[in-house]
């Protein structure tokens, strides 16, 4: 049943770590995203799919892949990722071509966070070939893992220790010819200790230890140049970068080391003559500084050689570029000057980045397999990404996937069902929309961030196709209004045509700013952009944070979306006495409710809001504590509110401006025995359910108000409840019913799990369940909020059988998924 529904779009973060991300010779990214691994495809700009077995924050992860670029290698290719959770997953693919877990790593004491692996030479098994990881611990151990050719199970085959020291960078690379792993490990003391890496017991040994770096070592990088040197790059908390040269030796000792000074003989760089055992044959190497490289002035926290590529002949060739990330918001490319090997100097050949905002800089960088594309993650676990004109030599931004980067806590559909906002406790609310392309292609992209707050956003209610409300840790209500520039860009990307746009446009600002140390979004009009140069406003004195108009025929880049996608706040609504915790509009757009975190029955009430002129209308009484959630009926004849004090009030509008409590389940009639954490009325507004702590979803409504021992009249429960294994916290119903009458109601769990019923009233077995979305398709961590598109059918194609759901979790991740409608 799971199979049928597909995941249309997932829009999630990088996790905040430097080595959570990968990018593959198949083309395809691995990062982490929370406590799974997620694969984008930057070809679509499209997050495929998530891989979930981890318990804790994925730290780093990385493809393992035979060597070259060849296609008839990536049948060769798996991930490695190491989590909080103390253990390291390799996934493999079954036989189905979907990655799943082959070998869990378990052994450290301590949060894992740095890993490499690489395949071992002569292997015998395309299934399972012999593979080498290398996990680095908190725990301040480091530990060899081995799996023979063939063989499915991978063994602990040596640990190494250092005391207290923290290992802050681990890379592997075969040496020359020899093909002898060489480790390079990046400690706490500013050092790079290199050892050689035997097949059998010891496993490891020290040969050598690179000494210059004045500060912690955040990244290194290895690469084998053509010549059969082998340059390791390393960057760190100095915020400089090192190449360090090792060359293969004929002997021990440096022919060219002498006491005495002659100055007719050339100068050359001081090296340090070290032994590599394989095998029982020794061999040396020379280890040389061959640069120093100044050009950032934030931590390097990344560095990556180009991949080697194929040249017409056939041959791997090995391009001499480095790429660098910092916090200092830019990506450097590097490239070794005019001159031989010897003395030739690294000169910057690009810069990219240097993007405004709120940031703190670049995590992470990565080049695609051909090297004509290069990536970085950044500290909000956005994607920076840029393509190489060919033509002019220029890097171009591209466009590239992103996401919260903390628990989104609540979404909605607009009321036409074209966009969906989603609001988060990274303090950004986001608008996701489809892209609608020549050709009809549909693709699903993140086109504005209305707002970028200071405190962690709770809930919002959208209350028409351009605005609506939020509520966060503070005691207000903010409601926010869309600009002229974004109904221009939205109209265009998203194939939306509405007669009144001239009029809309007319009387809305152009966009909008946050002030230096501000909250509240300011509106911007085009008087404003248009200013005479010099002239001294907050664009002079604050260009980072200031709104320019954009004009888009394509989702907006992160820099776009970061700065020019702001809504200005048109209203602050103050009553409650604590922070705000859940709100709701009518469907027509006239009424707003909100609700905050309340111990007593004064600070539990619900207070109604006139939508038209923000004045406050009512006060609705019957909770004692904070109410959890809020929602009109359909037909805005009811409010339905449910709390933390396990029950659920009903409050009907009399008139335009009163409502009146109608029905309130107690201690006597209540069912729910538990927090009660959710709510959802039917699309007829006939009936309601609820959904709780102990796992009961409950349908209430339909029954006839005279009918004996019915102690809440029409709304008494239906049918007998639905008792679930896992807490229940989110419900929503699909807005019409199925071929065979009944309901389908969509469950969100705490475990991640949506789970899709068939309800028919006054039938002897009610419930039906449709489908069961597990953690791989759903989410790993807690729903939520789930919400069913308000109209049956696909956007940008005429199929009225599938039915769009959206889905909001504790572990980062937006998705929406494509139900079939009636076919299940």
């Amino acid at each position: 049943m799971a199979a049928s529904c597909e995941a249309r779009y997932i829009s999630t973060a990088c996790n905040r770590t430097p080595g959570s991300l990968s990018w593959g010779k198949n083309n395809l990214i691995c990062f982490g995203a929370c406590n799974s691994v997620a694969l984008y495809n930057p070809k679509d700009a499209k997050i495929t799919n998530t891989l979930c077995h981890h318990k804790g924050r994925v730290n780093a992860v990385k493809w393992v892949q035979t060597p070259g670029s060849r296609e008839e290698n990536l049948s060769e290719i798996e991930i490695v990722s190491v989590s909080s959770d103390k253990t390291g997953i390799v996934w493999s693919k079954d036989g189905n071509n979907l990655f799943q877990p082959s070998a869990i790593l378990t052994g450290h004491s301590d949060v894992v966070t740095v890993v490499d692996a690489i395949y071992l030479p002569h292997s015998s098994s395309n299934k399972y070939p012999a593979l080498l990881v290398v996990t680095g611990s908190a725990d301040s151990s480091a530990k060899i893992w081995i799996r023979n050719s063939g063989n499915k199970q991978i063994n602990c085959s040596d640990t190494l220790c250092s005391g207290s020291g923290l290992y802050l960078s681990i890379k592997l690379c075969l040496l020359p010819n020899t093909n002898t792993p060489l480790l390079a490990i990046a400690t706490d003391d500013a050092k790079i200790h290199l050892y050689s890496v035997a097949t059998e017991p010891p496993l490891l040994c020290h040969v050598h230890a690179l000494v210059g770096h004045e500060d912690w070592i955040r990244c290194i990088d290895f690469t084998v140049s053509d010549d059969g040197d082998i340059l390791l790059a390393s960057g760190g908390q100095d915020m400089l970068i090192r190449i360090w040269r090792l060359s293969p030796r004929c002997g021990k000792t440096n022919d060219s080391s002498s006491d005495e000074f002659d100055p007719s003989k050339e100068i050359k760089l001081e090296e340090e003559i070290f032994s590599i055992s394989s095998e029982g044959v020794d061999s040396y190497w020379a280890a040389t500084v061959d640069s120093v490289l100044a050009g950032h002035e934030g931590w390097v926290y990344s560095v990556c050689w180009h991949p080697k590529i194929i040249d017409g002949s056939g041959h791997e060739v090995q391009p001499l570029y480095l790429l660098s990330a910092s916090l200092d918001k830019t990506m450097v490319l590097w490239t070794p000057g005019l001159g031989n090997d010897e003395d030739s100097v690294w000169l910057e050949k690009a810069r990219v980045g240097e993007v405004g905002g709120n940031t703190l800089g670049f995590y992470g960088c990565q080049f695609a397999p051909d090297g004509h594309s290069i990536l970085a993650h950044g500290y909000q676990g956005s994607f920076h990404l840029w393509h190489l004109d060919l033509d002019t030599e220029i890097w171009q931004p591209g466009l590239s996937v992103g996401g919260h980067f903390d628990e989104v806590t609540d979404l909605g559909w607009e009321p036409g069902g074209t966009f969906v906002i989603s609001v988060s406790y990274d303090q950004t609310s986001r608008l996701h929309a489809p892209w609608i392309q020549d050709g009809g292609k549909v693709s699903w992209h993140e086109l504005a961030r209305p707002q970028v707050h200071g405190y962690d956003i709770q809930c919002l209610a959208i209350l028409s196709r351009y605005q609506y409300a939020s509520g966060a840790e503070e005691k207000i209500v903010r409601v926010f209004k869309a600009p002229g520039n974004f109904i221009e860009n939205f109209q265009r990307i998203c194939g939306v045509q509405e007669s009144n746009v001239d009029e809309l446009l007319a009387a809305m600002p152009t966009g909008a700013s946050v002030p230096s140390l501000g909250l509240s979004n300011k509106a911007v009009f085009n008087e404003d952009t248009s200013l005479p140069a010099g002239f001294n406003n907050q664009c002079n004195e604050f260009p980072e944070g200031y709104f320019t108009p954009v004009c888009l025929a394509e989702p907006p880049k992160e820099e776009d979306l970061l700065q020019n996608t702001l809504w200005p706040e048109i209203q602050k609504l103050y009553g409650h006495g604590y922070e705000l915790y859940s709100l709701a509009a009518s469907n027509n757009g006239k009424l707003l409710a909100s609700a905050c975190k309340a111990s007593s029955s004064q600070h539990a009430s619900i207070i109604l809001w006139d939508a038209q002129n923000w004045q406050q209308l009512q006060k609705l009484q019957s909770h004692e504590l904070t109410v959890t959630r809020l929602v009109f009926s359909p037909n805005d004849k009811y409010l339905l509110s449910v709390s933390r004090d396990r029950c659920w009030s009903i409050f009907e509008n009399e008139t335009n401006s009163s409502f009146k409590l109608v029905a309130s389940t107690n201690k006597s009639n209540g069912i729910h025995t538990r927090i009660i954490w959710c709510c959802a009325w039917t699309h007829d507004s006939k009936f309601f359910s609820t959904g709780s702590r102990e796992g009961k979803i409950v349908i209430w409504g339909g029954h006839i108000p005279t009918k004996e021992g019915a102690s809440l009249g029409y709304w008494s429960a239906a049918t007998a409840p639905l008792l679930l294994k896992e807490s229940v916290t989110s419900l929503t119903f699909a807005p019409q019913q199925r071929s065979d009458a009944s309901y389908m109601l969509g469950a969100g769990l705490e475990n991640g799990h949506i789970v899709l019923y068939s309800w028919q009233y006054q039938k002897d077995d009610p419930w039906s369940l449709i489908a069961s979305l597990n953690q791989d398709l759903a989410h790993h961590l807690t729903v939520k909020q789930l919400a069913f598109r308000p109209q049956l059918g696909d956007i940008g194609e005429k199929k009225l059988s599938v039915l769009l759901l959206a889905s909001a979790g504790a572990d980062h991740i937006v998705k929406i998924h494509a139900i079939p409608f009636d076919e299940m």
